[in-house]
């Protein structure tokens, strides 16, 4: 069922591109809008598709993606494809109706349009375009760092390997939150373990020296004491204490 103009208006109010745009402007844009449906895995377009439109979401939900890998899901007032819209450029991915999805269309030359003759909407536009700038500019911030610290955890098993490996190498990265810290934590604990497995079996090893040492001096001795030569300075040594013995009575 088609929505009427004031169910437009309300929508466009909730929507950041136009949140500061008075009554009249929404009311020119929800004249623009051109209502379209799709059924659950229903594509709305594909990466590389020419790009002169954006969409509004009304109901349901849509996932932005790559191939299999998801870049994002869309719900009510989200917007999507106000970059091609603006410049008319191949989609840089697909989007696709996770559920089903009511959307709410503007052309690109409508939107222009619009724009021309409503300073505010441009604004707007930028505004949004701006924040969503910064925003990739942290991501892109934080990609480096994470990447940085990534390279921490690989440095550290080629230092492992080479037996140069500092455990506090690790710290900065097994102080993060997410699946990077946890691997960090866990190369140092499972370091840990092997370093006390090691001083365990080296100490072992010097245990098992001295006793081999012992044996081996055990084992010289007998040989020593078992010789012919041996049991005949033995007696000899009887004889003379027995004679000793003799003189002293």
């Amino acid at each position: 069922m088609e929505q009427s103009l004031a169910e437009k208006i309300t929508l466009l109010k909730s929507v950041s591109l136009f949140t500061e745009s008075p009554e009249a402007i929404l009311i020119e844009a929800a004249d623009l809008l051109e209502e379209i449906h799709f059924q659950p895995e229903e594509t709305v377009f594909q990466k590389g598709d020419p790009g002169n439109s954006m969409y509004i979401v009304v109901e349901g939900r849509v996932k932005v993606h790559d191939g299999d890998m998801i870049l994002n899901y869309l719900g009510t007032p989200d917007f999507f494809g106000e970059m091609a819209a603006l410049d008319p450029e191949p989609r840089s991915a697909s989007v696709t109706a996770v559920e089903s999805a009511r959307l709410f269309r503007i052309e690109q030359a409508a939107l222009y349009d619009l724009m021309q003759r409503q300073p505010d909407v441009g604004r707007g536009v930028i505004h949004i375009l701006c924040q969503r700038l910064r925003a990739r500019m942290q991501d892109m911030k934080e990609d480096f760092e994470y990447m940085q610290q990534f390279a921490k955890v690989t440095s550290a098993a080629v230092a492992v390997e080479a037996g140069m490996y500092k455990p506090e190498s690790l710290n900065e990265v097994a102080a993060r939150g997410d699946e990077l810290g946890q691997l960090a934590r866990v190369f140092q604990r499972m370091q840990r373990e092997v370093d006390r497995r090691e001083r365990r079996l080296k100490q072992e090893v010097a245990e098992l020296r001295i006793e081999i040492d012992e044996i081996k001096k055990d084992r010289q001795v007998a040989e020593i004491t078992e010789t012919e030569y041996f049991q005949n300075l033995r007696q000899k040594a009887s004889r003379l204490r027995a004679g000793r013995s003799d003189k002293a009575d």
